[in-house]
């Protein structure tokens, strides 16, 4: 069974990763095509992410 700051710390990697990328788009200001690449290239990489966490969790339950 997971403990609850295992729970803490996968969250907290998580909302880690959300903020950082939001800091560096806002910091770093890039063209249209280039952030649509990148919109592209994020979206899959959260999916992977929400999948690792879902098996993760599902390994503990």
């Amino acid at each position: 069974m997971m403990t609850s700051s295992t729970m803490c710390f996968f969250k907290g990697v998580t909302a880690g990763l959300i903020v950082g990328a939001a800091v560096t788009m806002l910091a770093d200001p890039i063209s249209d095509r280039q952030r649509n690449r990148f919109v592209k290239k994020t979206e899959g990489i959260f999916k992977n992410m929400g999948c690792m966490l879902d098996t993760a969790l599902g390994m503990f339950h």
